[in-house]
């Protein structure tokens, strides 16, 4: 009856210590990234400039759309068909590393940027030749995902949120 005994506790034992083993977690990276789309009924030939202000940083993000017959410049990102991303720089704030900046990643029927390090509010004005399109202050939901599992990434879970921009029509 003694062995009896001694195997259960055993077993019992075995598990409890299981349990509170430390969990492995993977090293898994990701980006918290905003991704801001700009739409448009139709886009007007000019050069534009999306600022974006996140967490004591500002940036200014430029392309152009180009008229039906011009063509880009060697050395700048393009949709030849439709205009010229020539990048994003930042405007003031402590300074960034040049990975860390915004980055036009869509030209065409809508303009995409992608910012990392996103954060709860985001102003955002697009100016077209200098004048002032839009203005707005966004408010993103951003959804949490955990790469290397919810226990291991509970405190800092990886944050993304797209939200889309429709400019004003001409008048």
């Amino acid at each position: 009856m003694f062995g009896w005994c001694g195997v259960l506790t055993a077993l019992v034992l075995s598990c409890s210590e299981s349990d509170s083993e430390p969990q492995t977690c993977t090293l898994i990276g990701c980006n918290n990234e905003l991704t801001v789309e700009l739409t448009a009924e139709e886009w007007v030939p000019g050069e534009y400039v999306v600022s974006i202000t996140q967490a004591e940083r500002s940036f200014d993000c430029r392309f152009e759309k180009a008229s039906s017959s011009a063509g880009g410049q060697a050395g700048q990102s393009q949709n030849e068909a439709w205009g010229v991303a020539h990048g994003c720089a930042q405007t003031a704030g402590d300074p960034l590393e040049s990975r860390d900046l915004p980055e036009i990643i869509g030209l065409g029927e809508a303009v995409t940027i992608r910012t990392i390090n996103p954060t709860e509010r985001v102003p955002v004005a697009v100016r077209r030749d200098g004048a002032t399109l839009l203005d707005v202050e966004l408010t993103p939901t951003y959804t949490k995902s955990y790469p290397n599992g919810k226990a291991c990434d509970a405190a800092s879970p990886c944050l993304n949120a797209s939200e889309t921009l429709m400019l004003p029509e001409e008048a």
